[in-house]
């Protein structure tokens, strides 16, 4: 349901417990800025976490990443907000680039962004001397990243292997 529609109806939020925290009184309908979306009721502290709270943390809360997803534009192009977009990306680096051969997660961040291209940046933590790289990530390839999260959040949900995942043939 669109955002301005619930409001013309005059449709209370806090007639309903917050969808993230499902603990407290909801007090404001959350909404999807990009598409106009309604995704839930959310309490005051949930809704100040989704809208101004660094994303990369968002997305790790539980029912997270689910939430956003409620936005119908969202899902039916398997996206989310724009802000997400480098913490999805910043977080399939952590889990995905290495130094050389060492097998501790380097910490990431963004550095740079010029001509389509984000340049982030990674380090090791100082596990050794020389473990900082850098990896550039493009415009399509921060899309691909973003669907194939987006595809994992929902197969999970459906309680399906994620497409990507290794099945055994039978």
């Amino acid at each position: 349901m669109q955002y301005e529609t619930i409001r013309r109806r005059g449709t209370r939020a806090d007639d309903y417990l917050c969808r993230l925290c499902k603990a407290s009184q909801a007090s404001v309908w959350d909404h999807c800025h990009e598409h106009g979306h309604v995704r839930g009721p959310l309490c005051g502290s949930c809704n100040t976490r989704e809208g101004t709270a660094v994303p990369y943390y968002f997305l790790r809360l539980e029912g997270g990443a689910l939430h956003l997803l409620e936005c119908r534009g969202c899902r039916e192009q398997r996206t989310l907000p724009r802000r997400f977009h480098l913490d999805v990306v910043r977080a399939h680096l952590e889990e995905n680039e290495r130094h050389g051969c060492c097998g501790k997660q380097p910490y990431v961040r963004e550095a740079e962004h010029t001509h389509g291209v984000h340049r982030f940046r990674l380090e090791c933590s100082g596990w050794h001397a020389t473990g900082k790289w850098a990896k550039d990530v493009t415009a399509s390839e921060v899309a691909t990243l973003v669907r194939a999260f987006v595809d994992a959040v929902l197969a999970a949900q459906e309680g399906r292997p994620s497409p990507g995942d290794a099945t055994e043939a039978g």
